[in-house]
């Protein structure tokens, strides 16, 4: 799942996920434009019994519920222990980065400003989290 309200980073994101991934007709991308939608997005597939997101990308800076209140919510559901959730924020702040972690954050990445760099990251998450299909341990600034 990637939540992002910008709908350009949505795609890039989903676009460069498809093609960092080792099995892309496997890979099954849910887009929540923001908080709010994300969590809807969750309380329907457990109404439901539809499965629920391998990881989630976070953005941190979202109008509405922010990306630490929405991983708040996120982490209360034991539903989602073992998912990764993975924040990206555009500024490289450690202040930020270690309020994420403390509230359960497995990862916080500094949003990329090119489309190389974004398909570097991509990568880096299949080969760090996806790929393993277990948890980060968490803690990690990445």
């Amino acid at each position: 799942m990637i939540v992002d309200d910008d709908p350009d980073d949505l795609w890039m994101f989903g676009h460069l996920l498809h093609r960092a991934s080792p099995e892309p007709e496997e890979l099954s991308l849910i887009a929540a434009a923001d908080g709010a939608d994300a969590l809807a997005q969750i309380e329907r597939a457990l109404a439901t019994g539809a499965p629920l997101p391998d990881a989630i990308l976070l953005d941190m800076n979202m109008p509405g519920l922010t990306g630490l209140d929405v991983l708040a919510s996120l982490r209360a559901r034991r539903c989602l222990d073992g998912t990764p959730i993975l924040i990206l924020s555009t500024a490289d702040d450690k202040e930020i980065a270690e309020r994420a972690l403390a509230a359960g954050a497995d990862a916080v990445f500094t949003k990329p400003d090119s489309m190389d760099s974004i398909a570097r990251l991509a990568a880096g998450i299949f080969r760090t989290v996806l790929a393993r299909r277990t948890p980060m341990p968490r803690g990690n600034k990445a």
